[in-house]
């Protein structure tokens, strides 16, 4: 019972906290028109905090310093994956299309910069790639997850290769993450819906977390990429999997 009380009161002060940093970014895309960069900045900071304030205790260490864009690639388990992520760094995210329907959630994600993806139209996945390049050139760095699904495997799923030809033809690094969770739980899959799963999840007392941010990786050849990533993010998995039961200091 105190799991479930607790759980909803985390999510209204997820709803809250969401709101307090939206609104300023809304004002002043009203007053001012879009500004990305103040967006993602104000993003970051929320996402800092609302880790903290649902109880989220991550393992991380320093993501590479990168001199541009790039191109962060991450193995997905849950949708608090890009959270994780986003204390961190300043990127537009890639997501699955169904996001936009979430209460608030979608509404938050579309003000402060996400691309939307229907994984299954093909022609929306062009829109996408071309969206990704777009916002390279413009010199923001771009956070995909290209098995395209939440699992608990072991090991990645195949990666869907769009982003990656894109980031070889720009000569853009890719910068891989690796992460896992305390909990085999914890990962989002099947048919659980988003507030059941959240209620039950951040009800606990703390959700640990692990990740790991790799060295950027270049090359010409976006076959080599992909591999190069996958199997750094594969042996990072392995590691970190080792302790991954044990509550993380």
């Amino acid at each position: 019972m105190i799991t479930y009380f607790r759980g909803i009161g985390r999510f209204f002060i997820f709803l809250f906290a969401s709101l307090y940093y939206l609104t300023p970014i809304l004002i002043r895309a009203a007053v001012r028109g879009d500004d990305l960069a103040y967006a993602l900045e104000l993003r970051r900071r929320w996402a800092n905090v609302c880790s903290r304030l649902v109880g989220v205790r991550i393992d991380v260490n320093e993501p590479p310093e990168v001199e541009g864009p790039c191109l962060y690639v991450g193995n997905h388990r849950s949708y608090f994956d890009p959270v994780a992520v986003l204390r961190d760094v300043k990127a537009l995210p890639v997501a699955k299309a169904e996001v936009s329907s979430w209460p608030f959630i979608g509404f938050a994600a579309r003000a402060t910069g996400v691309m939307y993806v229907k994984r299954e139209n093909r022609d929306s996945r062009k829109r996408t790639v071309e969206a990704i390049e777009d916002t390279l050139k413009d010199g923001f760095s771009v956070l995909i997850y290209p098995e395209g699904t939440t699992h608990v495997e072991v090991k990645t799923q195949e990666f869907r290769q769009g982003g990656f030809r894109v980031a070889a033809e720009l000569g853009v690094p890719v910068v891989p993450i690796a992460i896992e969770y305390g909990r085999v739980e914890d990962a989002w899959v099947g048919t659980d819906t988003f507030i059941p799963h959240f209620l039950t999840t951040f009800g606990r007392r703390h959700i640990y977390v692990k990740m790991r941010y790799g060295q950027p990786i270049v090359d010409t050849d976006y076959e080599r990429l992909v591999k190069r990533t996958q199997d750094w993010i594969d042996g990072e998995m392995a590691e970190m999997r080792k302790g991954i039961l044990s509550p993380l200091n």
